[in-house]
């Protein structure tokens, strides 16, 4: 059976937080924090990218020109 991207990102989350708890040890109502960080981030590699912002328009000058 093939895990699906989910899972595999859950499996990664799992062990990135277990080896930063072990290195920085936090309280245990925390690893639930950490663990939802990692996915996140890990979620966010995988993710298509956003569209870029449309450029802003660049305004034109009004009035008389200059006198040089």
């Amino acid at each position: 059976m093939t895990e699906t991207p989910t899972d595999e990102l859950r499996l990664l989350a799992a062990k990135i937080a277990t080896a930063y708890i072990q290195a920085n040890p936090q309280a245990p109502d925390q690893l639930t924090g950490v663990i939802r960080l990692a996915y996140q981030g890990l979620h966010r590699c995988i993710a298509p990218p956003k569209p870029a912002a449309p450029e802003p328009k660049k305004r034109r000058r009004r009035g008389r020109p200059s006198a040089t």
